[in-house]
């Protein structure tokens, strides 16, 4: 059994401190940007040839927030498949 499995076993704050983590890496793992947004990145998208300089700006900031929100999501999903990998309990349940 690893050091980690024993302190899993052995303390329990540490398993609902890592139940708390996996918990949070689930939200982004299945975090989908809001309708709203991906309507006005889209709206902005199609007419990018005429935006005045504050909707230009807007479009850049929708989509480097889109941009980071997609790295994270697929860093949690691999976060989440290594942790499942090591302590297959604390990912799938217990």
């Amino acid at each position: 059994m690893s050091s980690l499995a024993d302190a899993l076993s052995s303390e329990p704050r540490f398993e609902s401190a890592m139940d708390l983590c996996v918990a949070a890496l689930r939200r982004l793992a299945e975090y989908e940007l809001d309708e709203a947004i991906n309507d006005r990145m889209r709206v902005l998208g199609e007419r990018k040839e005429f935006l005045d300089q504050h909707e230009h700006g807007e479009l850049m900031s929708l989509v480097a927030f889109s941009e980071r929100r997609t790295t994270e999501r697929l860093e949690a999903r691999v976060a989440l498949q290594r942790l499942g990998e090591v302590l297959p309990d604390l990912v799938n349940g217990h």
